[in-house]
């Protein structure tokens, strides 16, 4: 099973170009890049709640690990670098990263997209009309993430520790610069970054896990517990748009999960086969 990830470098905060806000998508609430009627709707299901625990806990103690450790941030020490924005101590600094519900939505939307377009551009046809592919106009309230860090399985727990202690090694070794090898942690622990929003979805396309980080808030608005629901996405190039839902099978599967499941059966046939040309000729024996 190949996992991928993908890590966007945050946006600086005055060079974002302006775009328009389009239809809100159901459930997200966030907009999309072009109008309600031309999205592919899609079952889902997920658990921010669960997300936001499990992502929560495995960032304040990433962020007090590379503390203690003082890796290196920007050409500068990770300590050097908080400094500069106000957070002179390690609880400071741990605690400047807070969860935000609006972000969560925006990661959600996000998910949703990159289960089917596993990169850092939103599906868009010709009916989008300004910056169609940019990540920037995945906006709740008006409110987009700076930062997108995406993986390819809905496992927040396994997306946290790839994202996080994966890529030390690679931080260090750029002195603490932004590149594809490190932009995951280096996004988990920019001083700058203080807003972050968690989604892990499994879709009738797929299933992804995505972090949207920001400087402020997106807004408080949850959505709570396990859900299983319908997310709309765009519709990309020539897809024909349609709202009837893609089905989830066997219990609510991704279709990873699926192949996963018809390949062990498979190797159990396999296996039985191989036992029972061994142990046929003992039983024609017995007879």
């Amino acid at each position: 099973m190949r996992i991928r990830l993908l890590a966007a470098a945050p946006i600086a905060a005055l060079t974002l170009a302006p775009f328009a806000a389009a239809d809100p998508a159901p459930v997200t609430g966030v907009e999309l890049n072009q109008p309600a009627g031309q999205v592919v709707a899609v079952e889902a299901k997920f658990n921010l709640t669960s997300d936001q625990d499990t992502a929560m806990r495995e960032l304040r103690k990433l962020r007090g690990d590379m503390w203690d450790r003082n890796v290196a941030f920007d050409g500068m020490t990770l300590r050097q670098a908080a400094a500069k924005q106000g957070l002179k101590t390690r609880q400071a600094y741990v605690d400047a990263a807070q969860y935000d519900a609006g972000l969560s939505r925006v990661a959600l939307q996000r998910g949703a997209e990159a289960t089917q377009f596993f990169r850092h551009e939103r599906p868009y046809n010709a009916t989008c009309t300004a910056n169609c592919g940019d990540t920037g106009t995945a906006t709740y309230k008006g409110k987009a993430g700076a930062g997108e860090n995406l993986h390819s399985a809905a496992n927040m727990g396994k997306a946290m520790q790839d994202w996080g202690y994966g890529e030390v090694n690679d931080l260090v070794r750029a002195n603490g610069h932004f590149n594809t090898g490190n932009g995951h942690l280096h996004n988990l622990l920019d001083p700058q970054l203080k807003r972050y929003g968690f989604a892990s979805v499994v879709t009738a396309e797929g299933e992804a896990s995505v972090t949207a980080a920001g400087w402020t808030t997106a807004g408080s608005e949850r959505i709570e517990g396990e859900q299983n629901t319908v997310l709309h996405r765009p519709a990309n190039g020539r897809e024909t748009p349609n709202t009837t839902p893609k089905k989830l099978v066997f219990g609510g599967s991704s279709p990873r999960d699926i192949v996963a499941i018809i390949t062990a059966v498979l190797t159990v046939l396999s296996v039985l086969s191989a036992l029972y040309k061994f142990v046929e000729p003992l039983i024609n024996q017995a007879r």
